[in-house]
C-alpha cells in the first residue's frame, strides 16, 4: 500500500480465515472496506481480537449489505469520496453446511452457489465501475479467493483417508468452489480482464476459529501448488488467514498470480 487513499476490499469478513486475515491487515495500518450483512457482528469480532475502536473508526469502512446487492458491492470496491478503486480484493465468502438424507450427497450448503455468485457479481461490478469511471481501469485490482483442496483436475491433493469425504460427501459445495476458481482465472487474463492477477488459496480441512492466537504460525504452513500440492489433513483457520496476509496482502501477492496454492499444517 503506497498512498493514503489505497485500500483493500474484503468479502466474507466474518468468516474464520478471512477475519483472521482482516485482523492482521488492520494491525498493519492498512485501510479496508468490507461488506457485512450485520456490521455490529464484524465490529464485535474485531474488538474481541484486540483491534481498538479507534483503529476500526480510522481504517475500516463497513458497507451494510450482501453479495446480491450490486450497489453494496460497488461501494466496497470504490471509495465514495474520490472514486478511488481498491488495490486488492479478498473474498472468503462461504455458505453454512447442512446435512440431508442422501447416501451419495449427504452434505450441502444453505446457498449452493454462493462462491460463484459472489465472484460473478464482483466481476460485473468491476465492469460497471470501469465503464462509469474509465480512469480506474488503468490500475485494476488483484483478487484472492479462499477455495479448498479436493477440486483439482490435475493432481490429487487430498490424503487417502479423507478422499471419500471430499469427493463424495462434499461434492456439492466443492462444485461451487471450482466454478469460482474458473471465473477468477478467466477474468485475470486477456483484453477483457477485470483483475490484474488472481490467486486461489486451497487450504486442507479447516479447523479452529478466527482467533489469530490459535494457530501454529504462518511460517510453519506447508505450501504447494496445483502440480505439486502440499498434502495434509488439516490446517487452522488462523494460519490460513495469516498466510494470506503475509504472502498476498503485505507483499501484494504477485509471485502467486495465476496459481492455485495449497496450504496445510
Amino acid at each position: 500500500m503506497t498512498a493514503s487513499s489505497d485500500f483493500i476490499s474484503f468479502f466474507g469478513a466474518t468468516g474464520g480465515c478471512t477475519n483472521a486475515a482482516l485482523v492482521h491487515t488492520l494491525n498493519a495500518g492498512i485501510h479496508v472496506r468490507a461488506l457485512a450483512r450485520t456490521p455490529s457482528k464484524l465490529t464485535d469480532m474485531l474488538l474481541a481480537q484486540g483491534i481498538s475502536q479507534a483503529t476500526i473508526d480510522s481504517q475500516l469502512t463497513i458497507i451494510k449489505g450482501d453479495i446480491a446487492s450490486m450497489p453494496a458491492i460497488k461501494s466496497v470496491l470504490l471509495s465514495d469520496k474520490d472514486h478511488t478503486l481498491t488495490t486488492q480484493i479478498m473474498s472468503g465468502v462461504g455458505g453454512t453446511p447442512q446435512l440431508r438424507w442422501s447416501i451419495k450427497r449427504p452434505v450441502t450448503i444453505d446457498n449452493p452457489e454462493i462462491c460463484a455468485t459472489t465472484t460473478k457479481n464482483i466481476v460485473q461490478a468491476l465492469h460497471e465501475i470501469y465503464t462509469e469511471h474509465p480512469s480506474t481501469a488503468t490500475h485494476k485490482p488483484s483478487i484472492v479467493v479462499i477455495s479448498t483442496t479436493g477440486v483439482s483436475d490435475i493432481k490429487e491433493d487430498v490424503p487417502f483417508g479423507f478422499r471419500t469425504m471430499y469427493h463424495v460427501a462434499l461434492a456439492d459445495p466443492h462444485k461451487d468452489k471450482k466454478v469460482m476458481e474458473k471465473i477468477i482465472t478467466e477474468n485475470a487474463t486477456g483484453q477483457d480482464a477485470v483483475f490484474s492477477g488472481a490467486i486461489a488459496v486451497r487450504p486442507s480441512f479447516l479447523k479452529g476459529d478466527h482467533k489469530i492466537k490459535g494457530g501454529k504460525g504462518w511460517e510453519k504452513v506447508k505450501v504447494g501448488h496445483e502440480a505439486k500440492p502440499a498434502v495434509g489433513y488439516t490446517i487452522h483457520r488462523a494460519d490460513v488467514g495469516e498466510w494470506i496476509f503475509e504472502e498476498t496482502i503485505k507483499t501484494d501477492g504477485q509471485r502467486w498470480f495465476g496459481q492455485k496454492v495449497t496450504l496445510t499444517n
